[in-house]
């Protein structure tokens, strides 16, 4: 076969591709279309009166036949003048624009036929003709009228903002999207409140040996994972779809050329256990990180739990110092206004800088706390200190450089010992948070993978089909 040809090419060229090079998307691409209509990628060839595409419009013409006396009625209650059902004929693949590079059209080979059937050239559009948002809303209101009983158009142009479900029948999927938001975008242009049909037709068209069984099998995996993930499977939310590997690439396209629907099962199963193994993967390191996560919760609560316990004795041991209340002892001395004690505490610590103190010395008390000094020479001339409020179970460092001045000083221990119950909070609402989180993550804990039992299955099934293959004496793709 042909795409076999080209396959085998592909595979044996020694270099990387250069422009005009053959290449196995293109392949890929060219059984897509041929699963349409051969004319797709041979336009001498002749027409196949069963084919896909001439049973979709065969379908079509029936529909539009049987719903020709079809009544339907404004939101007056009023009965539109025409009556006719409308459909809506979905491809992607094969609009007016690829005729430029095909030889053939599948939307002009719709219309076409349709007309030949005796349906009216007025009753027939396409959707990438309305451009302009105006245009767009008179052809709607031409659909819902009954003017218009068939548009035919792709994902891009037909899937969203489409407003002519009055009367829509039945809706036609030519071909296969890629993503399974494209197909929900396409059936919700006809799965819509104001249908007056109390039951619609979708219909899917495939090719029995082509693609098309790969692609919906895709849509429905990529689905399924997504149904997954939104019910709170973490380790879907996370598994990142590198896409089909080389390898895979070639198992699906080599499946696709031979026709023989053993070999696109085998490809479509590999591909499958290729995901599941690495969603499994996904779901064992979802598994240590929330291990790792209870750990951290953990220790976040035994943490908080104490410093709430300590800062409570801080509170009770704490005398106020606000107004008239402050007091302050400054080595022998004890001081009632602010900025004399501030002068006293900064001269303190000049004196202890200038002599280069080593060691930890308490110079001064405030509130009930004790103020620390602790210097440290290092290097050849160097010296650092720093100033600690001694609290229970912790240290509190309060910056008192030799330039700031005596009431700035004060202030800052002030403020240092007023924040006891804001702190407490803090650590309460700390505590909290981590409590639910340790709950939320050991309902997560030791969780089965979900889909253990169909990774388990589809390799059941990969094993029949290689043993298969293999009782006929055909090679397995590796």
């Amino acid at each position: 076969m042909v795409l076999d040809a080209r396959i085998k090419a592909i595979e044996e060229r020694e270099r990387p591709p250069e422009p005009g090079d053959d290449i196995l998307l293109s392949v890929i691409t060219d059984g897509r279309h041929a699963a349409i209509d051969l004319r797709l990628v041979d336009p001498d060839h002749d027409n196949e009166p069963d084919n896909k595409l001439n049973d979709l419009i065969s379908n079509a013409f029936r529909i539009w036949r049987d719903t020709t006396e079809n009544t339907y009625f404004r939101s007056d209650g009023k009965q539109f003048d025409l009556p006719g059902a409308a459909q809506m004929i979905f491809s992607d693949l094969v609009t007016i624009n690829v005729e430029k590079t095909r030889g053939f059209s599948a939307y002009r080979w719709i219309r076409d036929e349709l007309l030949r059937m005796g349906v009216p050239a007025t009753e027939i559009a396409y959707m990438q003709d309305f451009k302009k948002s105006e245009a767009k809303q008179r052809l709607f209101g031409d659909v819902r009228a009954g003017k218009v009983r068939f548009l035919i158009g792709s994902s891009d142009t037909m899937g969203t903002g489409v407003n002519a479900q009055l009367r829509l029948k039945a809706l036609h999927h030519l071909d296969v999207p890629w993503l399974p938001s494209q197909i929900e975008q396409r059936e919700g242009r006809i799965l819509r409140q104001g249908n007056q049909h109390d039951v619609i037709d979708i219909f899917a068209y495939a090719t029995e040996g082509s693609m098309d069984a790969q692609m919906w099998q895709n849509n429905e995996r990529k689905a399924r994972f997504i149904t997954a993930a939104l019910s709170g499977d973490t380790s879907v939310r996370r598994l990142e779809d590198m896409g089909e590997g080389q390898a895979s690439q070639f198992a699906m396209a080599k499946a696709i050329a031979s026709g023989d629907p053993r070999l696109m099962q085998k490809a479509g199963l590999e591909a499958d256990i290729a995901r599941l193994e690495r969603l499994r993967a996904a779901h064992i390191d979802d598994e240590h990180a929330v291990r790792r996560q209870i750990r951290d919760a953990e220790r976040d609560i035994g943490y908080s739990t104490r410093r709430v316990s300590e800062i409570g004795q801080d509170i009770e041991r704490l005398v106020p110092t606000a107004g008239d209340a402050f007091s302050m002892v400054i080595g022998d001395n004890t001081f009632t206004e602010r900025k004399l004690a501030g002068r006293a505490l900064m001269k303190e610590i000049l004196t202890l800088v200038q002599l280069q103190q080593e060691g930890v010395s308490v110079m001064a008390s405030i509130g009930g706390f004790n103020l620390e000094y602790s210097g440290e020479r290092f290097g050849k001339d160097g010296y650092r200190y720093n100033t600690v409020l001694m609290r229970t179970g912790n240290e509190h460092e309060i910056e008192l450089p030799v330039t700031v001045t005596p009431l700035g000083a004060i202030a800052r221990l002030e403020h240092a010992i007023d924040g006891f119950e804001d702190e407490r909070e803090r650590y309460r609402q700390r505590l909290a948070d981590a409590e639910r989180r340790l709950c939320s993550y050991r309902s997560r804990q030791g969780g089965d993978f979900a889909f253990a039992g169909e990774l388990t299955e589809k390799r059941r099934q990969l094993a029949e089909i290689e043993a298969d293959l293999g009782s006929d004496g055909q090679a397995i793709a590796a």
